[in-house]
């Protein structure tokens, strides 16, 4: 009797829980930078064969969380601070194009369901939840990707979302950035409410601002001795 091959919407399935956990694993730390990637590890954890992990591990090389290291097989990447700072910009400077081009055209349900998200990222800021207030921006960030009708906008902001996310982690721990970034996306809501694409945007680069100076802050400039005003100006 023929074997019948899996569905590939089911190998699909396998491979996104892949990347998933992977990426959950990365971001947590528990699988920390230059640490090689065993397939069969994995397989074993998920229960899954090695050939949508591999898939998953591509993927994630695309995305530049993890990378091919010689014959040690598949490491994940070291990013350093100076790559994250300009991740930063280049990142914060799309997804505030994203913000600018989604406030001209959000409406209705979709400006009410931003409210509310933005609320979220305010209580879990207020309670101090770290996990929550992390899922509740990247799915606000997704959000406003989303609808800026650009897919080519919203598949770069995931792409590179990614490899600066470690960093993202150890900015919520710093007492009042949470407070920080809710106020600003508050900011945000507000203009999308007055269709002010420009405050809209504005607000966006704050979160930019804010995120880089923490870089430069505790990672930049203990180890270069990299000043503030060596930064250039970013906006116009």
């Amino acid at each position: 009797m023929k074997k019948t091959k899996p569905a590939a919407g089911h190998k699909q399935n396998l491979v996104d829980k892949a990347v998933q956990y992977l990426t959950r694993e990365i971001l947590a730390d528990r699988l920390r930078p230059n640490q090689r990637i065993s397939e069969l590890a994995v397989g074993k954890d998920l229960g899954m064969s090695r050939s949508p992990i591999r898939e998953a591990l591509r993927m994630l090389e695309r995305d530049g969380l993890v990378k091919q290291s010689g014959n040690r097989g598949v490491v994940v990447a070291d990013i350093t601070p100076e790559e994250a700072d300009e991740l930063y910009l280049v990142h914060g400077h799309l997804i505030g194009l994203a913000t600018r081009l989604a406030c001209r055209r959000m409406r209705g349900e979709a400006l009410r369901s931003m409210a509310q998200m933005v609320d979220k990222l305010r209580q879990s800021a207020e309670k101090k939840d770290r996990h929550g207030f992390l899922e509740t921006r990247a799915e606000l960030e997704r959000f406003i990707c989303e609808r800026s009708f650009s897919p080519r906008l919203a598949h770069l902001f995931e792409v590179m979302a990614y490899p600066s996310a470690r960093y993202r982690v150890f900015h919520v721990s710093v007492p009042g950035y949470m407070d920080e970034v809710a106020r600003c996306y508050e900011g945000v809501c507000d203009a999308f409410s007055k269709g002010d694409d420009l405050a809209a945007e504005r607000c966006r680069l704050e979160v930019m601002d804010i995120g880089r100076n923490l870089l430069r802050r505790y990672f930049i400039e203990p180890q270069s001795g990299y000043k503030q005003q060596d930064q250039t100006s970013d906006h116009p």
